[in-house]
């Protein structure tokens, strides 16, 4: 007996053993690059370029990273980002959240229809639709700046923040939508005092999940706005980029600058990011 347990811990061990070995190599050849960024970020251009590669620099550059700012007005960049996703961010959470909630919390016949036709648009690819709405906001005189990027926000656009919501809202109990309504609360009332108070968790993925979209959208700035003073970061930095010679350690400094913030939000926040992940698969039929 002793011998047939003795097999299955080390059968267990071993088991963890070439798990963990496994996690640890694919960890090794992911995080290999963002290294390498980070030590060519601290070179000359002389050693970034250099054959045989130069694996340690030195010395260390570190006056790369405010000659990269001063060269392309980062902070302003910054600025611009943070203002896109504070907009869109009130924009998200007003529409998805009242969306979500009259497909999960209020009956009405075509409901599930409706949300299955809506859900189905997820698979219609930007580049099919981007001619018809550049032309468009063409037309309405918005192109230019980031009213096309902010202003399907408030119309429900996100249709992924909107999933996420009505899957969060479909599990909470009923229960308590009726108790507001014995006590002559309207549907509005009840959304905005009951449902939207339970519903902080889903809330935070939305604007975490919105926040990073902003931060790293790249082809809706590059295609609605014209002026480089208002350019976002993923934008911004391709300034650094030379028609003829490029700054190597510049590009990489830039690079890890604007990294670095999504890695920390994440560093702090990875139980919201795998909390948004976890919702999008539970809710039942309300």
């Amino acid at each position: 007996m002793s011998v047939a347990i003795n097999r299955r811990t080390r059968h267990k061990l071993g088991a963890s053993a070439g798990k963990h070995a496994v996690l640890i190599l694919v960890s090794v050849v992911l995080g290999f690059p963002l290294l390498w960024m980070a030590l060519t970020s601290l070179k000359t251009n002389h050693q970034a370029l250099a054959v045989p590669p130069v694996w340690i620099p030195h010395p260390f550059v570190w006056s790369n990273y405010p000659d990269f700012i001063s060269a392309v007005t980062f902070p302003r960049f910054v600025l611009n980002t943070l203002m896109y996703a504070a907009t869109t961010i009130v924009g998200v959470c007003i529409s998805s959240s009242l969306v979500a909630y009259g497909f999960s919390r209020i009956r009405w016949r075509g409901r599930d229809f409706l949300f299955k036709v809506m859900v189905s648009t997820l698979l219609i690819p930007f580049f099919a639709t981007l001619i018809p709405l550049f032309v468009m906001y063409k037309r309405f005189d918005m192109v230019g700046w980031y009213l096309p990027l902010i202003v399907p926000t408030f119309l429900g656009s996100s249709i992924f923040s909107t999933f996420l919501l009505r899957q969060f809202f479909m599990t909470l109990p009923q229960s308590v939508s009726d108790a507001a309504r014995v006590d002559g609360a309207n549907e509005f009332t009840i959304f905005t005092r009951v449902i939207l108070p339970m519903s902080k968790p889903a809330l935070a993925t939305v604007i975490l999940f919105q926040f990073v979209y902003c931060w790293n959208d790249y082809l809706g700035p590059l295609i609605y706005i014209d002026n480089q003073v208002w350019y976002p970061v993923s934008l911004g930095l391709t300034l650094i980029l030379g028609t003829y010679t490029t700054n190597w350690p510049w590009v990489m400094a830039a690079a890890c600058a604007a990294t670095l913030p999504i890695v920390v939000l994440f560093f702090f926040a990875q139980r919201t990011f795998i909390a948004g992940i976890a919702i999008q698969g539970t809710g039942d039929k309300g």
